[in-house]
């Protein structure tokens, strides 16, 4: 009876927290009913999908003796798992271009300060080769741009910098990752082994939200962790995350007083995040 109840409390904790991962979601500024669209529908059926396909999956498995369960050789519905992480964000010193009327300005090293980040992840391991596996992740976080004064390239009339006025940024990411692991310290309860280093690589799609506008735009995401089982089922990890995207463009970004103009700029963001993961 116990155990019924250990399985069926996972969706519970799942469905919380695609509510929460919904509800803290930001309106994009400055944006048509069709980005709008976009921005918000597409993140959160991504996530809706994903997990109604996984429990479906898990619902539906085949049949599992009940001495081949977490035994490698079983070839049944593989490792299907869901977890948290919450931690710190960091964006690097970039250079913002500014299109200004009759000429481009660079502003030179744009500082953005520390924030905090935190998520959802999805995934299943293969049940033919538990080494690999396929993840899809959500999460939102914020980096605060302070008030700051900037070298700019050329100068504009005649002036070598500018003030930029302080914002906070919020990078809401969905991304996808193929995903490929190693266990150590094997066991009768954990047989793959329950400390577990991992690597991942696959696209994101990245939506910034600045205060007065928006952009999405594809990225690259990288992440290298480790996890360790606590028992068969629960897991925690500590996990490092890198996010790289291209020509980022924010179209009312204010520079001195300079009527409002598009800002382009690439958006480098190391995390660091800690979690648990459930494993089913």
């Amino acid at each position: 009876m116990q155990r019924n109840r250990k399985n069926r409390l996972w969706p519970v904790i799942l469905i919380l927290m695609i509510s929460w991962l919904a509800f803290v979601s930001p309106k994009p500024a400055s944006a048509s009913s069709g980005d709008t669209l976009v921005v918000t529908a597409v993140p959160i059926g991504s996530v809706l999908v994903v997990g109604a396909a996984s429990y479906l999956l898990y619902k539906n498995r085949f049949s599992q003796p009940a001495d081949a369960k977490g035994s490698l050789g079983y070839k049944g519905p593989g490792e299907f798992f869901v977890g948290g992480f919450f931690g710190g964000a960091f964006v690097p010193g970039t250079d913002w271009t500014y299109r200004l009327p009759g000429q481009h300005s660079t502003a030179r090293n744009m500082t953005i300060d520390p924030g905090v980040t935190g998520g959802i992840k999805l995934g299943y391991f293969l049940d033919s080769c538990p080494y690999f596996g396929v993840e899809a992740e959500g999460s939102i976080g914020n980096q605060p741009q302070p008030s700051q004064t900037v070298s700019l390239n050329p100068p504009v009339a005649g002036i070598p910098t500018g003030r930029v006025t302080s914002q906070t940024l919020l990078v809401w990411t969905m991304a996808l990752h193929l995903v490929g692991r190693y266990g150590f310290l094997p066991d009768q309860e954990v047989p793959f082994g329950r400390l577990q280093p991992y690597v991942g690589i696959g696209p994101g799609l990245v939506v910034l939200y600045a205060e007065a506008d928006s952009a999405k735009n594809f990225g690259l995401e990288v992440e290298a962790g480790l996890r360790y089982m606590f028992t068969k089922h629960l897991g925690g990890f500590l996990e490092y995350k890198f996010s790289k995207q291209w020509a980022v463009e924010l179209e009312s970004q204010q520079l001195a007083n300079l009527p409002a103009s598009t800002a382009k700029f690439d958006f480098d963001r190391h995390q660091v995040v800690f979690g648990v993961s459930y494993h089913f």
